[in-house]
């Protein structure tokens, strides 16, 4: 890997060599660059190794200028310092391959700009220290076998810089909300009243007071009234009575405080009696309160 071979008579370049040995100036940087203290960030210290490996082995190969250029990368590396890749206008590179190679220099920008020296230290060190090793073989030009590894490691390295994480699993729907107990109506409720009579008695006044504390309870919307009477008497007197009974409830819940749109109200007369007999029976003479939706 000497460089500019392909343009260079090879007795300038031993002569070039050979002074470079002589005046001491050339292939030390890679001895000072193994001595640098290691400090920075974990992508410094892959960039500090990448480099110093690039340095070692053109050294190897006695291209000195070269090992030194990445002698003093690696150790810019190692002291922390905001290494970038190397630019396009650093080297003397084939016209066919300005393009290609600034396209891909502003691949790895992308890549870096984007926080992959952080994210993805070790891969993003690899990606630029191959994008190095492939500029300088492409100045040479004359290895093409040198020239396709340090590609291909580039190439290699931004593909998994630039790998998408898997798309995270959908969230499971949120479980169904638990049923809400529904609170049973309170009641029913049953008031009973005196032959003939409409008005409450003490014990129904009691019973009535539970009414009214349960419809203070409760948030079901109706209360239905329905008053009844025995069989003794005419059907069409009773019907009236079972009215009144009916209403005498209705008055005493609003004055309890029920709210007077709750409540509906009806008389059913002789109907539906609990015992069937003509005597008077006072089963049959109530007033029944039931809580609805």
């Amino acid at each position: 890997m000497i460089r500019h071979l392909r343009r260079t008579p090879v007795r300038m370049i031993l002569a070039a060599a050979g002074l470079a040995l002589l005046s001491g100036c050339a292939g030390f940087g890679l001895q000072e660059a193994e001595t640098v203290p290691q400090q920075g960030d974990s992508f410094d210290r892959a960039l500090r190794d990448g480099y110093l490996e690039l340095s070692r082995a053109e050294f190897d190969e006695a291209d000195y200028w070269d090992s030194d250029r990445f002698a003093e990368r690696s150790m810019a590396a190692a002291e922390g310092e905001d290494v970038q890749p190397e630019a396009i206008s650093a080297r003397d590179l084939p016209s066919d391959m300005v393009g290609t190679l600034t396209a891909a220099r502003q691949r790895l920008a992308t890549a870096l700009s984007a926080g992959a020296a952080q994210t993805r230290p070790f891969d993003a060190a690899e990606a630029q220290v191959a994008f190095d090793c492939w500029m300088q073989e492409q100045e040479e030009n004359f290895q093409p076998d040198d020239i396709a590894a340090c590609r291909e490691r580039f190439l290699t390295a931004m593909a998994t810089l630039e790998e998408q994480p898997p798309a995270a699993a959908p969230a499971p729907p949120p479980p169904p909300p638990a049923p809400t107990a529904v609170e049973p109506a309170p009641g029913p409720f049953v008031v009973y009243f005196d032959f003939d009579r409409s008005n409450l008695t003490p014990d129904a006044q009691t019973a009535l007071a539970d009414v009214i504390l349960a419809a203070q309870r409760s948030d079901s919307g109706t209360i239905s009234i329905t008053g009844y009477t025995d069989l003794a008497g005419a059907e069409a007197y009773n019907q009236v009575l079972s009215e009144r009974r009916a209403n005498s409830v209705i008055e005493f819940l609003v004055d309890g405080g029920v709210e007077g749109p709750r409540i509906v109200g009806r008389g059913l007369g002789e109907s539906n009696p609990v015992i069937a007999t003509e005597a008077p029976e006072q089963r049959n003479r109530r007033v029944e309160i039931e809580f609805q939706p």
